[in-house]
């Protein structure tokens, strides 16, 4: 286990991974936040009256339902199972979740953090590069063991809602 001198206490917002503590500052830009925005919104219409959620960074996703363990706040998280949301975040893994890069948090997003939400059960995982255009759509329990590419032009369908499709245009905008 890797270790590192970062102490929580003294970060604003902070994710722990593998043990290892990291620094989520700088604030999001606001094209981050947009895109984040748009998308979240689109899925949150889709899952009015449905038993699935979402919700937006920051919330705290405790991925092995412990609060000492794998600690992240993805910038969006799906999770249909009501038992794993609690008043202090998501206990256990959300069903899909979104990251969007950003110059301090793309190596991570693409590495560290594609491999712990795999281990903890994750279903859904994309990645959304804004400088691109470009979102990688990871099936984290199928068998195809790399992401599908969409850019600005395509329409992608939420893998754990069949009939749920993002036009990437809107996101893009």
């Amino acid at each position: 286990m890797e270790v590192n001198h970062l102490d929580p206490n003294n970060l604003e917002r902070w994710e722990r991974i593998d043990g290892v503590i990291y620094d989520m500052t700088p604030s999001p830009s606001s094209e981050h936040q947009r895109i984040v925005g748009r998308l979240y919104l689109a899925i949150g219409a889709y899952l009015k009256g449905r038993t699935c959620e979402a919700f937006v960074s920051p919330y705290d996703v405790y991925l092995d339902n412990n609060e000492n363990g794998q600690y992240v706040q993805p910038d969006i998280s799906v999770i249909c199972d009501p038992t794993k949301i609690k008043h202090k975040g998501c206990y256990g893994a959300p069903d899909m979740v979104v990251e969007v890069l950003s110059p301090t948090t793309g190596k991570k997003d693409k590495t560290v953090k594609l491999r712990a939400y795999k281990a903890a059960g994750v279903l859904e995982y994309w990645i959304i590069d804004p400088g691109n255009q470009l979102v990688e759509v990871y099936d984290l329990q199928g068998e195809i063991p790399f992401p599908i590419v969409y850019g600005t032009d395509d329409k992608v369908v939420v893998r754990i809602f069949e009939d749920l499709q993002i036009n990437l245009a809107d996101i893009f905008e």
